[in-house]
């Protein structure tokens, strides 16, 4: 309950119930407050003996203001679409790399694969190949751990 001016109360209203008329009053206090405060302060620089600047001038402000604003949306959207085009070959480029690194160990497994799948003429695995295998296992693993 907020005190009128009259002396009576009166129930505030909710300002969620209608969000647009509310939005609305407070842009209008807004602009009235700016307005009342920019004349105010013209009347002071008249009252100190300032000059007071004219309207174009005030105007040219204005214009290099909007001289200034970003890119316009078909320069956004052309830098939109350069971004994606240079995203897009960097994805490819990347993806052709680990295609390739994939292509390596494949090729490398299948090698390997060939060397441990020979066999004597009776059928019997050659041991050979195996214990390299071994070997090249145990230089890797001491390798990294010094």
């Amino acid at each position: 309950m907020v005190e009128h001016k009259n002396g009576r109360f009166q129930k505030k209203k909710n300002p969620y119930l209608d969000r647009r008329e509310s939005k609305n009053r407070e842009i209008r206090q807004a602009l009235t407050h700016k307005a009342r405060l920019k004349r105010k302060y013209l009347k002071e620089l008249e009252r100190s003996g300032e000059s007071v600047p004219d309207k174009e001038e005030v105007h040219r402000h204005r214009v290099v203001r909007e001289a200034d604003k970003g890119p316009s949306f078909q320069e956004r959207q052309q830098i939109a679409k350069e971004r994606k085009k240079f995203l897009r070959e960097l994805r490819e480029k990347e993806k052709k790399q680990r295609m390739e690194t994939v292509q390596l160990k494949r090729e490398a497994r299948d090698k390997k694969k060939e060397l441990l799948s020979q066999k004597t003429r009776t059928g019997q695995p050659l041991m050979g190949p195996r214990i390299n295998n071994l070997l090249e296992k145990i230089q890797k693993q001491y390798g990294n751990d010094q």
